[in-house]
């Protein structure tokens, strides 16, 4: 059961990648069904996840990604995914690219990855530590495998 019936809209805000509106509606569909399994992490009380009734992906290009960056962690340059706690998942379709072919994933299958890697810092999960991020990856790989078809 999901509290407060969350609901995950994922959107495209950049035109640097192709996503269709098909290929939107499906990462939001198969993020709705991450959800239960995402869903707080005791260890660290939870995370705010639960509290939400909304979570909005916007997939953006690699120089807004920079700006959101610098702006609100006050670090800079291009990353895959930024979370914040208001329950928004900001992911860079260009870096979800490169790091796909390195990683030798499928571009659309290294954005759902992003999407789930997101939710799960909403859930409460790190990954700055080593064994947090072992931990976490451990997680968001299973999720993925569960959802992606």
């Amino acid at each position: 059961m999901i509290p407060n019936e969350i609901e995950v809209e994922v959107y495209n805000h950049q035109s640097a990648e192709l996503i269709g509106d098909e290929l939107l509606s499906r990462y939001a569909e198969m993020a709705n069904m991450a959800l239960p399994m995402a869903l707080g992490n005791p260890s660290n009380g939870g995370g705010v996840l639960p509290e939400l009734d909304l979570v909005e992906v916007s997939i953006v290009d690699d120089e807004t990604i920079a700006q959101v960056h610098v702006d609100f962690m006050d670090i800079p340059g291009a990353t895959d995914v930024i979370t914040f706690a208001h329950g928004e998942i900001v992911i860079s379709a260009e870096t979800a690219r490169s790091y796909g072919e390195s990683y030798g994933n499928k571009f659309e299958k290294e954005l759902m990855l992003y999407i789930i890697h997101g939710l799960l810092h909403l859930s409460g999960h790190e990954d700055a530590e080593e064994a947090d991020r072992e931990t976490m990856e451990k997680i968001q790989f299973a999720i993925l495998e569960k959802v992606w078809s």
